[in-house]
């Protein structure tokens, strides 16, 4: 299962990334379309105006082809993905319209060496496709179909699915409740599978939960609840199991009655507000409960693990544009965990280590899970020419960010259990760079550049041909991604 974690891994980086340089329309709503990067507002490239109207029927397309180069001891990969996406909006009635989005994502394998596991592809299938429904004085609203589904800063729930979504907005308190399916995904367009079976077939999996916010002064506090339930295939046979009681479950025998079904429950709370003028913050603290089962047993047992991000952003208000950030995020993790993406990655006892179905992203090059880490970080960007007056070169924007990464348990891995296998407590840092520009209203450039230099949770040994201590399984990673939108 392993093999496919880690080829299913690279696929999902190639499209997810890919998502990151979409381009929407103006009168997008509530859909989101590069929940990867939801704060990269950059790189957006507005629909031209003439197709944007207050009624009747909207269309418009987009086209992303962007170039992925990453490089990892034993591996190397560059491909070129080519996304293609189509929408459709029509009016129904008062303050309701009718959306549809067609997707096709194109990879091609330009170069690949080692362990790299990519290959040549395409991807079709129904991006999105909702009816959204509002009362005239628009306090209530109501969505169904396949849409976005975010819960809090998205790493619980941030994702596509089908279902509804209810939105009740008062002056006092709002509400949001939601239920999502996402067994109709097209297979290789599902980012929500975990074990063998779902990458197979696709994930089958019920969503359901709903939100709570209420503000004031400018600060908002929020409550959140998420029911994940697991209708996936399980490699399980009633007449295996007896077989492997009387083998004394011998290793061979005991893989047909692997439960993988992982069932969990999510608490989420949180506050965000702005302090003074130009600063503002975010804070999240996550708890998941639940049920997994034990590697190669089905013995099921609880789970008890939780979660913690928090941002600080400061607004220079000068010519430059010059804005700061500081987060730390956490993820807790299990020493008897081998796998923080395998549902049933846990080895014995009770499960703490956290797995989510939604995004976080911390790190372009490690690009590591929030389970068994501790992520620190701090950023900086601006816009260099933000002071001319001509359009095709004043909206630049970039960006660089340091990472520096820890493990909760040293005994216990990270990611899919290749990273960080020593028991060593420094992961390691990472360094990032990125730069959008958004030359015309319809035409973006975007580019991204990741390098992880890794600590001893890595490990090292004696290099007798350069007679120097070198990095035993794993040493720097690159990576590297450039594009454009342009969108008609």
């Amino acid at each position: 299962m392993k093999q496919a974690a880690v080829i299913a891994a690279v696929v999902a980086c190639i499209v997810g990334f890919s998502l990151t340089g979409s381009a929407a329309p103006k009168d997008a709503g509530e859909d989101q379309y590069f929940p990867e990067l939801q704060n990269d507002k950059d790189m957006r490239v507005i629909q031209s105006e003439k197709n944007m109207i207050s009624s009747g029927i909207n269309y418009g397309a987009w086209i992303t082809p962007l170039f992925i180069y990453q490089e990892s001891p034993g591996s190397k990969l560059a491909t070129q993905v080519t996304t293609f996406r189509a929408w459709f909006k029509t009016y129904l009635w008062n303050n309701s319209y009718l959306y549809i989005r067609g997707k096709d994502t194109y990879t091609a394998v330009i170069s690949k060496k080692g362990s790299a596991a990519a290959k040549n592809g395409n991807v079709l299938d129904l991006d999105l496709g909702y009816i959204a429904m509002a009362t005239p004085r628009r306090n209530v609203d109501f969505t169904v179909g396949r849409k976005y589904f975010f819960l809090g800063s998205g790493i619980v729930m941030n994702g596509r699915g089908d279902g509804a979504e209810f939105n009740f907005y008062s002056k006092y308190i709002n509400i949001k409740a939601l239920g999502v399916w996402t067994g109709w995904l097209v297979k290789d367009d599902n980012p929500y599978g975990l074990s063998d079976p779902d990458l197979a077939t696709g994930a089958k999996r019920v969503f359901a939960g709903g939100k709570v916010s209420t503000s004031w002064y400018n600060q908002t506090i929020f409550f959140y609840g998420l029911a994940q339930f697991d209708f996936g295939k399980e490699f399980y046979n009633k007449n295996r199991l007896l077989t492997s009681v009387l083998a004394g479950f011998d290793p061979g025998v005991r893989y047909y009655n692997t439960r993988t079904r992982y069932q969990s429950q999510y608490y989420g709370m949180g506050l965000e507000g702005v302090i003074v003028s130009g600063l503002s913050y975010f804070g999240e603290f996550i708890i998941e409960k639940g049920k997994s089962y034990i590697s190669g047993y089905p013995i099921s047992t609880g789970i008890n693990a939780y979660a913690a991000n928090v941002r600080v952003n400061y607004y220079f208000d000068v010519t430059t544009k010059p804005a700061l950030e500081a987060q730390y995020a956490f993820g807790s993790g299990d020493v008897n965990r081998s796998d923080y993406r395998a549902p049933n990655g846990n080895l014995w006892g009770r499960d703490a280590g956290f797995l989510y179905f939604g995004t976080f992203v911390g790190g372009y090059a490690l690009k590591p899970l929030l389970a068994n880490i501790h992520m620190i970080s701090v950023s900086a960007a601006f816009s260099p020419f933000s002071w001319v007056k001509i359009y095709s070169i004043k909206n630049m924007t970039v960006t660089a960010k340091y990472y520096y990464y820890l493990k909760h348990h040293v005994w216990s891995p990270i990611n899919n259990g290749f990273d960080a296998t020593k028991p060593a407590r420094e992961i390691g840092h990472e360094v990032d760079a990125s730069l959008r520009w958004l030359i015309f209203s319809d035409f973006s450039f975007f580019m991204n550049y990741g390098f992880f230099i890794p600590g001893k949770a890595f490990g090292y040994y004696y290099d007798y041909l350069y007679n120097r201590m070198s990095f035993s399984s794993t040493s720097y990673r690159h990576f590297i991604m450039a594009g454009f939108n342009i969108s008609f």
